[in-house]
Order: C-alpha cells, then sequence, then structure tokens
C-alpha cells in the first residue's frame, strides 16, 4: 500500500441541501481520480457511496460513506454525506473530522436550507469551505444570478475561482480565473480536457476578477497591504 506523508492528505466532507448532487460529485471524483473505471448513476443504483438496499431504494443518501482517491500526488479522503434533514447527524458528524466542507448547490434551485444549515456549521467549527454549484448543464440555470445569491447570503468574499462560459444544455466550457484559462471539456463523460486562451470578449471580465482576488487575499495579509 502506497504511504503518504501527513501534508500531502486532504480530507474533506461533501455537504449540502438535499439533491443538490454529492453523490454525483464523489462519483466523478472517483472516477477522475482512477479508483473507479466508469460512472454510477443514482438511478440504476450503481454509485459507489449510496450502496445500502434502502439507498438504493429511495435514490438519495442515508448514511454519511467514507472514500478515497489519489491525484496529483495527493491522498483525498472525502465522505459522501446526506443532504436530508432527516439524516443531517450524519453530516454534522463528517464535519467534525475533516479539514474542508465542500458544499455543493443546485444550479438551478441556488442556496436552499441545506446549503445555510451546513455552511452554518462549517463555521462553526472553524474550517474553510468551498462551494461548488452543481447541474450548469441544466436549463435556466444562471451562474452570475446564483453567485450574487451566494454573496448575498455569505459574504461578499466569495469568490468564484471557476467561471462557466456556456451554461445551459451543451456546456462544456469553463474559465480558471485564477490562471486566466479557457478550459474545454470532452462531452462524453470521460473528465479529458483542453486548455486555451482566453477569448477576447472574457478578458475584460477576467481582469477584473483578478483584481479583485488580489485584493481579496491583500486584505487577508497585512504586510501585502503596506
Amino acid at each position: 500500500m502506497k504511504q503518504f506523508q501527513s501534508s500531502d492528505i486532504r480530507n474533506f466532507a461533501i455537504v449540502g441541501h438535499g439533491t443538490s448532487g454529492k453523490t454525483c460529485l464523489a462519483e466523478a471524483m472517483l472516477k477522475l481520480g482512477g479508483e473507479t473505471n466508469r460512472l454510477g448513476t443514482i438511478e440504476d443504483g450503481s454509485t459507489t457511496s449510496d450502496y445500502h438496499p434502502g439507498e438504493k431504494s429511495r435514490q438519495i443518501s442515508i448514511h454519511a460513506t467514507p472514500l478515497h482517491m489519489e491525484w496529483m500526488d495527493k491522498k483525498f479522503n472525502l465522505i459522501d454525506t446526506p443532504g436530508y434533514s432527516d439524516f443531517i447527524g450524519e453530516a454534522i458528524g463528517s464535519l467534525s473530522v475533516v479539514d474542508l466542507a465542500v458544499i455543493t448547490i443546485h444550479a438551478v434551485n441556488g442556496v436552499e436550507v441545506g446549503t445555510e444549515t451546513m455552511w452554518n456549521h462549517a463555521t462553526k467549527l472553524g474550517i474553510p469551505k468551498m462551494l461548488v454549484v452543481n447541474g450548469i448543464d441544466r436549463e435556466h440555470t444562471r451562474f452570475d444570478t446564483i453567485l450574487a445569491q451566494v454573496r448575498s447570503r455569505f459574504g461578499n468574499n466569495v469568490f468564484p475561482m471557476q467561471l462557466p462560459v456556456n451554461e445551459g444544455p451543451g456546456y462544456d466550457q469553463n474559465v480558471d480565473v485564477l490562471r486566466s484559462k479557457l478550459i474545454s471539456y470532452q462531452a462524453d463523460g470521460s473528465g479529458q480536457m483542453t486548455e486555451g486562451e482566453l477569448p477576447d470578449e472574457l478578458q475584460e471580465k477576467v481582469k477584473g476578477l483578478h483584481e479583485e482576488l488580489i485584493e481579496y487575499v491583500a486584505e487577508s495579509d497585512d504586510t501585502l497591504l503596506e
């Protein structure tokens, strides 16, 4: 078994409102990390984490399930958690043993009760939070609207590290704001991607976000402000 230094291990829980895509996100991570060779689906009961008969029949997560994967010479221990309030104890308990809360948001429904609940619990525990907007390939999705909603609820220091280019059916491109790169994904579910330069129409928007990010970082470090 491969051994990892503690500095090369990351522990996080995937939490959020019910049906916001937690299990699907975990499944995609396992596939991309090479732990599985195909994407399981909730509909046919083939996901790695929803293995319990009750989860398969109800098509929802009931138990918190620990998973793991390797990526870029790091080991990631992740926990897929239930989103429905009946099983909230599983999610809250998971947050107590991890270093990061990955909070999923439904691209159509936006911030929901479970979103705020998990954000508040993670804040009380003092762990960092990452928001993931799921289902951007659905109709009637507006990332800018969700970002405004998130900032209204959780503060203006919420920053988008990725920007979807073509929301809705056919969605296959993101902007990596940190590196100012255009990422294009293959539509075959393989997770394969290519990187390219930003088109002219996105240059100004991404430049503005870059400057905003620099300000956020500087505000968190007094030495950078001087």
